[in-house]
């Protein structure tokens, strides 16, 4: 029979042995965990811009622009994004018209960064894919969108 003092000194080695495997990688572990609660509440200073329009739930409208064009609308406090979605790139404009940029944000983080020009005109390429948000930033505003499928 292992008496209560062997066990708990198997433990304890157990347990030195799973930390100096692990050790190379504390560092980065941190260096991860840190960023993630950094970015717990990035979102509560944005304007939240709902999905007002999508053409894909439009049966009527998905025949006029064509099959391979999707329209998105999203909406807040009298601004909005409007998003063009073709077979190779995403077209877009703030309106208001201003200069910015969007950012893409996937599920894994910022998939890419563009410019806005002065007309609020911004174009991705490729058409980026899964579930993505838009993060829109002009210097009056800040916003981001409900998340879609592309």
């Amino acid at each position: 029979m292992i008496d209560q003092f062997e066990s708990d000194q198997a433990i304890a080695e157990a347990l030195a042995e799973a930390l100096r495997d692990a050790g190379p990688h504390l560092d980065e572990a941190a260096r991860r965990a840190k960023g993630a609660f950094a970015w717990r509440t990035i979102d509560e200073d944005l304007l939240k811009a709902e999905l007002m329009f999508d053409s894909s739930q439009e049966a009527g409208l998905a025949t006029t622009r064509g099959a391979d064009a999707r329209v998105l609308v999203f909406s807040a406090d009298l601004k909005s994004v409007e998003i063009e979605v073709l077979s190779d790139r995403v077209v877009g404009q703030f309106v208001p018209q201003s200069t910015g940029e969007v950012e893409v944000e996937g599920d894994g983080g910022v998939v890419t960064t563009v410019p806005v020009d002065d007309l609020g005109f911004f174009v991705i390429t490729p058409v980026p894919t899964g579930v993505i948000r838009f993060r829109c930033t002009t210097p009056a505003t800040r916003l981001v969108t409900d998340w879609v499928r592309l």
